[in-house]
C-alpha cells in the first residue's frame, strides 16, 4: 500500500554502528509506503554516517545519549516545531511523547520473531503501517565508489578485481576469533582460488590487518582504517564472499545482498544472524553459550576458541562452490 499524503514521520532509530543497520529496511519500508513524506530520523553520532548521506532520509538529527541536558533539550525544541503524522520510535524512548503526533510507536510491544532485524519491522505493523522488505537502502554513491577505487589503488597483476572482503574485528574483543585463526583460513584461500583478499575495519583494527595482509602482500590488500562506512559499503557491494565476526561489516554486508559466513561467540546467532542461501553462521554451542554477556566468566572463551579453523574453512569452500 502506497500512501499518496504529504505526511511527516519521525523515526527514532539507534546509536551503534551494526544496530543501525539492522534498522534500514524500517527506513526503506517507510519511504516506498510514504514516498512523497517528509522522513526525519534520529540517530546516534557513531552511526550518522551510515545514514548522513541517504536520498531516502529528508533530514538527520543527531541524539547523543551521553551529552549533557542543554543538548537533549535543543533536540526536543527542534522537533516540536514539527507536527508529526507518525513517530516511529525503535528506542522505546520518552521522544514520542514530547513532541506533537497523531500517531506513535506502542509502549509496550509483543515480537513474534527472536531476530532483531525482523522485530524493527514488526513495530510497523504494530502502528497498522505496511512492511516492504525488498527495498534496497542507498548505502553509498557513485562518489563513494569512485573514493574507494582510488584507496584500493591496486595496479599489482597479481591482485584480481574479484576478492574476498575478511573482517577481524569486533565491537568487542570477546565477539573476535583469533587472529592467527584468520591467518590460517587466509592462507588456505589463496591456495585454492585465485581470488585477491581485501581486510577491512576500522583504525582500531589496522594492526590486525597488517598482520592478515603480511600473509602475501601481493594478493592481500589492508584497507582497516583507510575507508569510511559508505566507502566500505562500496567495497561490500562487489566483495565475492565476506567473512566475518558478528559486526557491523557483518550486518551491512547482508543488507547489500552478499554472500556472508558470519563467525558467533557469545551473541545469539537467532538474534543477529540470518535464514538465508547466501548466509553460513559458523559457531559452536558449549553450555555456556550463546551468553550475550559483556564478559567472559571463564579463563577462555570456550565459544570461540573452540571454534576450529577447518570448520570455517569448511564454511568458505562450501560457499564458494555454491556461487560460482
Amino acid at each position: 500500500m502506497v500512501q499518496s499524503q504529504r505526511a511527516n514521520i519521525l523515526l527514532i532509530t539507534l546509536s551503534n554502528i551494526g544496530d543501525v543497520i539492522l534498522t534500514t529496511p524500517v527506513v526503506t519500508s517507510l519511504r516506498k509506503s510514504f514516498p512523497e513524506a517528509c522522513l526525519t530520523v534520529v540517530v546516534g553520532p557513531k552511526a550518522a554516517p551510515v545514514l548522513e548521506k541517504s536520498r531516502q532520509i529528508d533530514r538527520l538529527l543527531i541524539y547523543d545519549k551521553r551529552a549533557g541536558w542543554s543538548h537533549k533539550i535543543e533536540l526536543v525544541k527542534t522537533l516540536r516545531e514539527t507536527a508529526y503524522d507518525w513517530v516511529v520510535d525503535l528506542r522505546n524512548s520518552l521522544l514520542p511523547f514530547l513532541v506533537q503526533t497523531r500517531h506513535r510507536s506502542p509502549i509496550f510491544r509483543f515480537f513474534r520473531s527472536p531476530s532483531v532485524r525482523v522485530r524493527h519491522l514488526e513495530i510497523l505493523k504494530m502502528m497498522e503501517l505496511p512492511t516492504e522488505d525488498g527495498t534496497y537502502f542507498d548505502f553509498f554513491s557513485e562518489e563513494d565508489e569512485r573514493n574507494l577505487d582510488q584507496k584500493l589503488g591496486v595496479n599489482n597483476s597479481h591482485f584480481s578485481k574479484n576478492w574476498v572482503v575478511i573482517a577481524p574485528g569486533a565491537g568487542s574483543e570477546l565477539k573476535r576469533w583469533k587472529i592467527e585463526n584468520f591467518r590460517e583460513v587466509l592462507a588456505r584461500l589463496l591456495k585454492i582460488s585465485s581470488l585477491s583478499v581485501v581486510i577491512t575495519g576500522d583504525s582500531n583494527e589496522a594492526e590486525l590487518g597488517s598482520k592478515l595482509a603480511a600473509v602475501d602482500p601481493e594478493r592481500v590488500v589492508n584497507l582497516a582504517g583507510e575507508i569510511n562506512l559508505r566507502e566500505l559499503a562500496a567495497l561490500l557491494s562487489r566483495a565475492k564472499f565476506i567473512l566475518s565476526n558478528d559486526s557491523a561489516c557483518m550486518h551491512l554486508g547482508y543488507e547489500l545482498r552478499r554472500p556472508v559466513i558470519a563467525i558467533f561467540g557469545p551473541t545469539h546467532h537467532e538474534k543477529y544472524g540470518r535464514k538465508d542461501t547466501i548466509w553460513k553462521i559458523v559457531r559452536e554451542f558449549p553450555p555456556c553459550a550463546p551468553c550475550e554477556k559483556a564478559q567472559c566468566r571463564f579463563e577462555r572463551r570456550y565459544c570461540l576458541d573452540d571454534l576450529s579453523i577447518d570448520k570455517v574453512f569448511q564454511a568458505c569452500e562450501e560457499l564458494l562452490a555454491e556461487i560460482e
